[in-house]
């Protein structure tokens, strides 16, 4: 598939215009220079095609390194970073994203005008060979910003467009624009995949999840440091696996709230990440097995249950554990159960996001539990479900009516069958005097899972009157 890259310096609208092209807020938005740290991907679809749109850091105004083609030696010296060198992580990023692209979206700022910077990062883009470059104006929201951008032909680039991606002005025009720039035989045509399998990683700050993701992708898409925070919003990544595609989302480190300031960069990624959870088919919750099991884990885990989405917890850091104590994976693993009974369905799988122990095992269990999670049982292998665990425990009995006309009766289902998946859900009716208690709910729901497995997946049992079916 075709790539096309949006680059610019910081702060002109990139991720604006990324989410307006993408028809998603799938990138932070500030007026906070230097927001956008990891890549963004979309996949575009225009006039029957197809390309992979990325949104990449603000090249930034203190960098060291010039805006020009790299020597060997300094691009052995960014292929060097450490982990806390973030800001030329961004840099590295954007150039490899630059690499892989056959269309540029060069975005500037009409409003502010030409800028020194503006003009370095055109010297460099036109060092690329086989690109094709776009001189985006941006922030063009009226006639009088329109007249006065004349001057942004001194960049010596051919094909300018006016654009608003606050209000999407032009941004159709650029489409086009992106669509005639890349060869025919380029493209894919265009087709939706309803199959896609979206799984959102979460933990904590600083549990491992960016390095995660980087193993499961097998290339960095994700800015990885100690610091904590350093990503700072939902990234989207899409993968094939044994002919399926998945798109897994990096989630910003869910912190207390009473740490997190409401109008931080932090607080609107955590904002995001929640809402990226509830999205999803499967969620990832990343542990650090040489901790204790905290308060901002035990929130994450009641998060992933209250949204009723597929799980799977992944105990992170087992190269820290020595051979001599391997016991303490089974250890953990009790304590993870005891610490979350309402994710006790959930397989745990012990990996190691540095060295890439069982990470690859990882996507095996994903294709597991997303089958699991559309699973259709007949109505007749109910039915016969049914029979066989009431015979072995039928509902207790209970007292209904009041005074005088009170009985001692028995509910009667009359009715099981399953009305949906992912996640599965159940329904069963009883008279409408009657009453199923909470503990009896619970035994069918266990028997369910002995019989039919659903490994790694809630399932969930509604109880309707007869009248109501």
């Amino acid at each position: 598939m075709p790539s096309v890259a949006i680059i610019g310096r910081a702060n002109v609208g990139k991720s604006t215009l990324f989410n307006r092209l993408s028809e998603k807020r799938l990138a932070m938005v500030t007026d906070i220079p230097g927001t956008t740290r990891d890549l963004k991907y979309a996949n575009i679809h225009w006039q029957g095609k197809e390309f992979e749109l990325i949104d990449t850091g603000g090249f930034l105004a203190n960098q060291k390194t010039p805006l020009r083609a790299l020597t060997k030696r300094e691009q052995k010296k960014l292929d060097k970073l450490t982990v806390n060198d973030i800001d030329k992580q961004v840099e590295k990023y954007a150039r490899n994203a630059l690499l892989k692209s056959e269309v540029v979206i060069f975005v500037v700022d009409g409003r502010e005008g030409l800028n020194p910077q503006d003009k370095e990062i055109a010297d460099y883009l036109r060092k690329g060979k086989n690109k094709q470059i776009i001189l985006t104006v941006n922030k063009c929201d009226n006639q009088e910003i329109r007249q006065s951008t004349a001057e942004f032909y001194k960049l010596g680039i051919n094909g300018l467009i006016l654009i608003s991606a606050v209000n999407g002005s032009g941004t159709g025009d650029l489409l086009d624009m992106v669509v005639e720039n890349i060869k025919e035989e380029r493209f894919e045509l265009a087709a939706h995949n309803d199959q896609l399998i979206k799984v959102s990683i979460l933990g904590k700050p600083n549990v491992g999840k960016s390095s995660l993701l980087n193993q499961l992708v097998g290339e960095p898409r994700a800015i990885v440091s100690a610091t904590a925070q350093t990503t700072r919003e939902p990234n989207d990544t899409l993968i094939e696996y044994e002919n399926n595609k998945i798109i897994l989302v990096d989630t910003a480190g869910i912190r207390r709230k009473a740490k997190v300031a409401r109008q931080s960069l932090e607080a609107l990624g955590v904002s995001m990440s929640i809402s990226a959870l509830k999205k999803s088919n499967i969620a990832l919750l990343v542990l650090d097995i040489n901790e204790p099991i905290s308060q901002q884990d035990l929130q994450l885990g009641k998060l992933i249950a209250e949204a009723g989405v597929a799980a799977i917890i992944v105990a992170n850091k087992y190269e820290l554990i020595k051979e001599e104590n391997r016991d303490q994976a089974k250890e953990f693993t009790q304590a993870v159960y005891r610490n979350f009974p309402h994710l006790s369905w959930a397989p745990v799988i012990f990996v190691s996001a540095l060295t890439g122990f069982n990470t690859q095992k990882i996507l095996k269990l994903i294709m597991e539990v997303n089958g699991n999670n559309q699973i259709k049982i007949p109505d007749g292998a109910l039915s016969k479900f049914l029979k066989t665990i009431i015979a072995h425990q039928p509902p207790p009995k209970k007292t209904i009516g009041f005074g005088n006309k009170t009985k001692i009766s028995r509910p009667f289902i009359t009715h099981f069958k399953q009305i949906g998946i992912n996640p599965p859900l159940f329904e069963c009716a009883i008279g409408s005097k009657e009453k199923l208690t909470e503990e009896y709910r619970k035994y069918i729901l266990n028997k369910l899972r002995e019989k039919f497995g659903f490994k790694g997946v809630p399932i969930k049992l509604v109880v309707r009157y007869k009248k109501q079916i």
